[in-house]
């Protein structure tokens, strides 16, 4: 039975490396079924529960996942924050299979194998990202949004999600590689693995990767350095000099190979960065968070109260604070924000008793019998070292990749396992970890009920993005228009159903009669949409532009002051305004819309501009031609 459990969650991990790190619902939801299925599969007689997971540690992590999960949908925008849900789920089914099921040091040597093998393989679209600067992806539909640069990011959708996960592993892989009980040549390829992530971190140009791995392998070799001082029973003083020495040297070293290279040494010399957006971004964070500083007002609203309290500055979306912590502070509140202080305290407490226990070995034998638990006692005190600086300036625990992945780090801090774990155990202890294991099957049969039905949804509004984005609008319309008669709680669908209509009847690849049709769907769509999210500036901003192509003024020009009130600093906003009144012949009032446009740094909304202006200018050439 443990195999099946094994082959699902490889299954799950496989998914989400392929598929952008699963930052999208649809990639999400199937790897999350998949820890569903894995945990109903522990319903079998065979698996026997552990009782070696520490009960405090236990009790965060529920405490955190039960008022996450109710705030979560409870929110006003559900849908929204509805991978947020998934990424919670999955994280605590992972996490409880670690701590209660797949608890002995092999399990885990497994999975960190797998993982390992997966972090090679994400190095090989990387090298091609860096060397040939193009930003080429493996997966057609899947492409990067930021501007063309050397960064690479292998399959995920981001070089600091992929930087992310690589740390882990270089980490993990250097502990193994120092402190696992493995042969000669296993810790050699744990080494060439713990080098060839630090090079994948390196060519990702992530700042926050950089400060990440420094702070997570100073700490991986204070610790080794103190593992080896009390099983020597020696001073602790002389061994953290000896690794503070090491660490100073490699850290040089590095500088000095990162300067060799001209991209990467901009990279480094552009860590403190004054004038860096993230700022701005954690301003608009706190501003949300005094909306309701106890509750939070609800998951990933962020998306929306980001655009509200945007610096005019900051024109690209504001879709992520850049900061797990002030994300979970807005989101979800003090609330929120306290039971994951709680939650990280209890872990880093747990984790440090454990090397505190695993390395007090005075004899040969012992610390041999131990050497594999320790070598991921230190890898994951490392890993969440690593996490705890990457979270402040990045938003890897958004990524479900890198969530479940370090939720399986916490996992092994709060059980670190030892042989004869599930032996019997009396007392409500014993009783608890039972009950927690038999609710995992409960757990998951509830969430493959409730996600499977998803998943034809949400292919179809993905399907219909890349059609509209590769300019395919007629089958968009047609994926977006199946979706909607499927599901009517996802706004994206109306989205897509709204602007492909849009688009057909704009660049005049329809006849008359279903122009009339396709303007009326486009509103239509729009406004559905509109409804469910209502606080969604794309949905005004593309609901005006389908009125005023149906020729309704007034309430075009209702919609673009509804945009300008939740969205006020978008640039956007007065570029469809000059859009919306040079649709109707008010060409004095487009042009010093236009003009205000070009003065700002949204590339898309100058582009508007622009080409606005320009149509003025040539109504304004035929109006001077003198008639015959």
């Amino acid at each position: 039975m443990r195999f099946f459990i094994f082959l699902l969650i490889f299954a799950a991990f496989a998914l989400l490396e392929l598929f952008i790190g699963g930052t999208r619902l649809l990639y999400a939801i199937p790897s999350v079924i998949c820890f569903a299925a894995a945990a109903v599969v522990t319903l079998f007689p065979q698996i026997r529960t552990s009782q070696r997971a520490t009960i405090p540690a236990l009790c965060s992590i529920l405490f955190f996942a039960a008022y996450i999960g109710i705030r979560n949908r409870c929110s006003e925008v559900e849908y929204i924050g509805r991978l947020q849900f998934f990424i919670l789920i999955g994280c605590l089914l992972i996490y409880l299979l670690f701590t209660l099921v797949l608890t002995k040091p092999g399990d885990r040597k497994v999975f960190f194998i797998f993982l390992g093998i997966m972090a090679l393989l994400q190095i090989v679209p990387a090298l091609i990202q860096f060397t040939q600067k193009n930003q080429w992806m493996p997966l057609s539909w899947a492409q990067r949004l930021d501007a063309p640069s050397w960064r690479a990011s292998g399959f995920f959708i981001c070089p600091n999600h992929f930087a992310g996960f690589l740390e882990v592993m270089a980490l993990i892989a250097t502990s193994y590689a120092i402190w696992g009980r493995i042969s000669v040549i296993s810790r050699v390829l744990s080494g060439y693995t713990a080098l060839v992530c630090l090079i994948g971190v390196a060519i990702s140009g992530s700042r926050g990767g950089y400060l990440s791995i420094t702070s997570g392998a100073l700490v991986l070799l204070i610790l080794s350095c103190v593992a080896w001082c009390r099983m020597k029973k020696g001073g602790a003083l002389i061994p953290i000099l000896i690794a503070l020495g090491i660490f100073t040297f490699l850290f040089a070293g590095t500088l000095l190979l990162a300067f060799e290279n001209q991209h990467l040494g901009e990279r480094v010399t552009q860590i403190n960065d004054p004038e860096n957006c993230r700022v701005l971004l954690w301003s608009a964070a706190l501003d949300q968070f005094h909306l309701s500083p106890i509750w939070g007002t609800g998951g990933f609203s962020y998306l929306y109260f980001g655009r509200l309290f945007r610096d005019p500055s900051i024109q690209n979306d504001p879709i992520h604070v850049h900061n797990d912590y002030l994300q979970i502070l807005a989101d979800y509140g003090s609330v929120g924000f306290s039971l994951l202080a709680i939650l990280l305290i209890v872990h880093i407490t747990v984790g440090i008793s454990g090397f505190r226990k695993l390395s007090a070995s005075t004899s040969r034998h012992a610390a041999d019998l131990k050497s594999d638990r320790l070598a991921i006692n230190i890898g994951a005190l490392s890993a969440v070292a690593a996490y705890l600086v990457h979270s402040v300036v990045d938003f890897n625990m958004q990524t479900p990749q890198n969530a479940f992945m370090m939720a399986v780090v916490l996992g092994v801090l709060a059980n670190p396992g030892a042989p004869n774990e599930s032996e019997a155990e009396s007392g409500p202890s014993a009783s608890f970890r039972v009950i927690l294991r038999y609710c995992l099957p409960l757990i998951g049969l509830g969430i493959m009920i409730y996600g499977i039905p998803m998943i034809r949804g949400e292919y179809l509004a993905e399907r219909a993005r890349v059609a509209l984005r590769d300019g395919h609008q007629r089958e968009a319309l047609d994926f977006a228009r199946e979706g909607t008669r499927l599901l009517h709680d996802n706004p994206e669908l109306y989205y897509y159903e709204g602007e492909s209509a849009l688009q057909l009847v704009l660049l005049g690849k329809i006849g008359k009669s279903d122009s009339l049709f396709l303007k009326s769907e486009a509103v239509n769509s729009f406004a559905s949409g509109l409804k469910l999210f209502p606080y969604d500036s794309s949905f005004a901003l593309k609901s005006a532009q389908a009125l005023a192509a149906a020729g309704d003024h007034e309430k075009a020009v209702n919609a673009i002051d509804y945009a300008e009130r939740i969205d006020p600093n978008n640039s956007l906003v007065t570029a469809y305004r000059g859009m919306i009144d040079y649709a109707f012949g008010l060409f004095a009032e487009a042009k010093l819309c236009f003009e205000e446009v070009e003065k700002s740094h949204s590339e898309e909304a100058q582009a508007i501009a622009r080409r606005g202006l320009k149509a003025i200018e040539e109504q304004d050439r035929k109006k001077n031609i003198p008639s015959d």
